[in-house]
């Protein structure tokens, strides 16, 4: 199996870089619902074009329709699915699984790409999506060699992986930092990248790091070509949809110059990687455990490279460029008072054109197969190069070259018509699900813990619910013999399936389809936006919105689904969920699970960095969101519960909090018991764009 080049197209020009330079495939977005919003884009009239181009060539184009939609954005992605379909491109990228739903009703032959904005980690998880429909899943950039050959060997799937390109120091699809911090969301393209910014790293409140400690070098994996094709990669993924034309045309020309020769690569090839873009260096990263100092950019997270592209490189990356050629064979026969006829075939495709004028006797000098083949291999302005011919003529007869031309012409124009031709893909009618729901203003209260100080304190109160770690189940069980306690998942599904455990809260799609025996909640790493992807999960004991939505997104959401909506109303939002830790890369220490290490920004706020599941590192926010004074709002955005989410705070602060909400739950006004600068209200208010 042939390891496809898959090559990013921020643009029209960028794609023809891309193509120019070898490309198996590329993938592009449009001018919506694409996670690089920052970059040209296409239009539906322009991604018809860079289709039709691309299949010219035989190159495959995967169209990017891979960010969180809204729900008021439901019946726009309805006919942007059916715009998509018509234009033929190979495949589409996705993330939201309310996009996945219309995609399978709308369009039900349109092959699915799974994001890498899933964070897909595991063999379940791609098995998951398998039985979705999915024929790819894009796995998350944090797995080493190892755990990729493992999901290659046991899954059906086909693989890709990123090879080249910028690092997000979160797992893809999980970080909520640009979003909280300054409003524009990773998740919907418009990532401001926060990460990219100087911090300091604080041990109990003492600077001990400066720097820009969550800037991660950019990857290549240009000397592990043999390795990604020998353990079953299907693609190999270049990231750079913002990058320049130059820069495509350089990145895909090296990595398509060593796939196929399978040499060892040179230093001045290195080089020219290094030249085109590079943050300090570059980084084999996860893929060969390179992490910790080794992955970090950092002095600067800023391109340091020259950016000097060889003439050969400026030659692909010219708009105009006509490099890449196809090889084809050529046949052309002409008999006595007959029309000449030129058969022209790729290998895949073969057409038959012939001409108007019958051939006439030879006054001075007959036609001849040199003659005829001179003019066969004129084949300027066109993909083609001719690599074989074969002609037959009768003897003393001729028709004029311009026919020959003509007809030439006309079989290379049918052979690009036939490259360009696919199948035609069903469109089906979408109806929206109607929904006859019934409110319980009632709104339950549960709370997740994550240590035993915290638990006795909460034990003081009611609770509807506890989600709580494994490392707590036991004893949360014997503290709250009549609570319903759910074990919380880790925040990354490990594959291992925990029994004796009736309840559990899911973090991701695979987790959910592991314990579907079970009472499952799910999560809000579910990252569910729409009531598309509500009702995917509508089997779930409770959903947990994103934490992006605001109340009347939230409104409008419950108001189309039959689920029970749960919002996280107090606490620290996680903002980044990071595998490789910033206290060992900036100063070589190790938290243990202690919290006396954090972050401060250039503006003085400080963020929490706390140990999770399997040594992942989790930031979260400075501030904690607080609604307790706003439970009428809550109330009127229909969510059934509401959840309080405790994760550093002490004994004495978790038992203020409870007080707080509890008497806001009896209908009690309470005062907010932060500062003016002390709390946050998330996105109830605000929203993200």
């Amino acid at each position: 199996m042939k390891t496809e080049l898959l090559a990013p197209a921020g643009s029209f020009h960028a794609l023809t870089a891309a193509v120019q330079s070898g490309a198996d495939a590329v993938y592009l977005g449009g001018d919506l619902f694409s996670a690089r919003q920052g970059a040209a884009n296409f239009t539906i009239e322009e991604m018809k074009r860079a289709v039709d181009y691309c299949h010219m060539y035989g190159v495959k184009v995967y169209a990017a329709v891979n960010t969180l939609i809204k729900e008021k954005e439901l019946e726009q992605l309805v006919s942007y699915i059916e715009e998509i379909t018509k234009i033929d491109v190979d495949a589409v990228i996705v993330q939201d699984m309310g996009a996945v739903q219309l995609f399978r009703q709308i369009s039900p032959d349109m092959p699915l790409h799974a994001s890498t904005q899933m964070t897909v980690t595991t063999a379940d998880g791609v098995r998951a999506l398998e039985k979705l429909g999915f024929e790819r899943v894009v796995l998350a950039r944090e797995l080493s060699e190892r755990a990729v050959a493992q999901i290659c060997r046991e899954t059906k799937a086909e693989i890709e992986v990123f090879c080249h390109g910028a690092l997000c120091m979160c797992y893809s699809g999980q970080c909520l930092m640009s979003s909280i911090i300054g409003g524009r969301s990773g998740n919907r393209g418009r990532c401001a990248q926060p990460c990219r910014l100087p911090y300091t790293l604080l041990e109990n409140g003492e600077p001990v790091a400066n720097g820009h400690l969550l800037s991660t070098k950019d990857l290549s994996l240009i000397n592990k070509l043999d390795s990604l094709k020998n353990i079953g990669v299907s693609s190999l993924k270049i990231e750079g949809r913002l990058k320049k034309p130059e820069y495509v045309a350089a990145v895909v020309g090296i990595y398509r110059k060593y796939l196929d020769s399978g040499e060892n690569v040179r230093e001045a090839d290195k080089q020219e990687l290094l030249s085109a873009f590079n943050r300090s260096g570059l980084t084999e990263g996860y893929f060969s455990s390179q992490t910790g100092k080794m992955m970090m950019s950092l002095k600067t997270p800023s391109n340091v490279a020259d950016e000097l592209f060889s003439a050969d490189v400026q030659r692909r990356a010219r708009e105009d460029a006509d490099v890449r050629k196809i090889n084809i064979s050529v046949s052309f026969t002409l008999h006595s008072d007959d029309v000449c006829r030129v058969t022209a075939s790729d290998g895949v495709h073969t057409v038959c054109t012939h001409g108007t004028q019958k051939s006439e006797s030879a006054i001075n000098r007959p036609l001849d197969a040199e003659r005829v083949r001179t003019q066969l291999l004129k084949t300027g302005g066109t993909p083609f190069t001719v690599c074989d011919t074969s002609i037959i003529i009768d003897d003393g007869i001729t028709v004029p070259v311009s026919e020959i031309n003509s007809v030439r012409r006309a079989a290379a124009d049918a052979l690009i018509t036939a490259r360009q031709t696919m199948p035609e893909r069903r469109i089906c009618d979408y109806s929206k699900q109607l929904i006859h729901k019934t409110y319980d203003e009632d709104i339950a209260l549960t709370v997740q813990a994550e240590t035993a100080e915290q638990l006795r304190a909460i034990s003081k109160f009611s609770v509807d619910t506890l989600y709580v770690p494994a490392s707590l189940y036991s004893e949360t069980l014997q503290m709250f013999p009549d609570t319903n306690v759910v074990l919380r998942l880790s925040e990354l599904d490990d594959g291992n399936i925990i029994s004796g455990v009736p309840a559990v809260m899911a973090q991701c799609l695979s987790q959910t389809r592991s314990y579907a025996d079970r009472r499952v909640y799910g999560g809000f790493r579910l990252n569910i936006y729409n009531s598309e992807a509500a009702r995917f999960y509508e089997n779930l004991v409770s959903v947990t919105l994103s934490p992006e939505l605001n109340l009347r997104e939230i409104q409008e959401l419950t108001e189309n689904a039959d689920i029970t909506a749960e919002t996280i109303v107090y606490g620290r939002l996680p903002l980044m969920m990071m595998k490789n830790c910033p206290i060992k890369a900036s100063c070589g220490k190790c938290q243990k699970k202690t919290q006396k290490y954090s972050l401060r920004d250039r503006r003085g706020e400080i963020f929490p960095l706390i140990c999770g599941d399997e040594c992942i590192s989790i930031l979260l926010n400075s501030k904690p969101i607080f609604m307790a004074d706003k439970v009428e709002d809550l109330r009127r955005a229909k969510i059934n519960r509401i959840r309080l989410v405790f994760t550093v705070e002490n004994f004495s602060e978790c038992g203020k909090i409870m007080n707080v909400y509890e008497r806001a739950f009896s209908g009690e006004a309470v005062q907010n018991p932060f500062s003016e600068s002390g709390f946050t209200r998330g996105h109830y208010y605000r929203g993200v764009l």
